[in-house]
């Protein structure tokens, strides 16, 4: 009985997923300043500040590179989310 509950309650939580519309991609922009909005809290003046300007070197830089291919992503894939890793030494 419990594995059939189980069973049940799953295919009715993704019983239409193929019929449900694809979240759109976000803006750049928005997704920097969503970003910066949830570092504020825990950063002091000096953090945000070097944060801000980190920030603005990637969206300047290669954050247009990578939405861009973000955007590619979306076009043909159903979930377009994936992780990109940035070190910065």
């Amino acid at each position: 009985m419990e594995n059939h509950l189980a069973k049940s309650t799953e295919e009715r939580t993704f019983q239409y997923q193929d019929s449900l519309p694809s979240l759109p991609v976000p803006s750049l922009e928005e997704s920097l300043k969503k970003y910066l909005e949830s570092v504020k809290p825990f950063a002091n003046k000096e953090e945000y500040k070097k944060t801000e300007e980190i920030v603005q070197k990637f969206q300047d830089g290669i954050g247009r590179k990578l939405h861009q291919k973000l955007l590619e992503r979306a076009k043909g894939k159903r979930n377009w989310v994936f992780v990109v890793l940035i070190i910065e030494n």
